[in-house]
Parts: C-alpha cells; sequence; structure tokens
C-alpha cells in the first residue's frame, strides 16, 4: 500500500512539474499573442474611426451639396416669380 501511495505522490509531482516546465516554455508566445491581439484591436479601432469619420466628411460634402442645390432652386423660382410679375 505505502509502494502505491508513493507511486502516485511521484507521478503527481512529476506532472506538475512537467505543467510548470511547460508554462515557463510557452510564456514567450503566449505573451506574442496577446500583444498582436492588442495590436487587432487597435488596428481595428483605428479602421472604424477612420471609416466614421471619413463617413461623416462625405456626410458634411453631401449637406454641402444639397444646400447649394436648394439655394439655387429658390434663386431660380424667386427670378421666375419676378419676370412673370413684370
Amino acid at each position: 500500500m505505502l509502494v502505491g501511495m508513493t507511486t502516485v505522490l511521484l507521478f503527481l509531482t512529476f506532472i506538475i512539474l512537467l505543467l510548470q516546465l511547460v508554462s515557463k516554455l510557452t510564456r514567450d508566445i503566449a505573451l506574442k499573442e496577446f500583444e498582436s491581439i492588442e495590436l487587432e484591436k487597435k488596428k481595428k479601432l483605428a479602421n472604424e474611426k477612420r471609416k466614421k469619420d471619413q463617413a461623416q466628411l462625405t456626410a458634411d460634402l453631401d449637406n454641402e451639396e444639397e444646400i447649394a442645390v436648394i439655394a439655387a432652386a429658390i434663386a431660380a423660382f424667386e427670378a421666375e416669380k419676378a419676370a412673370s410679375i413684370r
């Protein structure tokens, strides 16, 4: 019975040491993965912000064009109205 319990103790100790060794060996790889994930998140946020800014700029230009068209239509209407009154 003592031999069996000692064998289990040694086996569990070996497994613990093996897991710690693997953890230390893969620490650098895990850090690189976390850094690349953070970099991807930052790039994604930057792209979304750039697209949002570009869409806002496009919307602003569209608004200016719409204002110019409406102003031209009002001017044409007023000119036509003034011409018909005379």
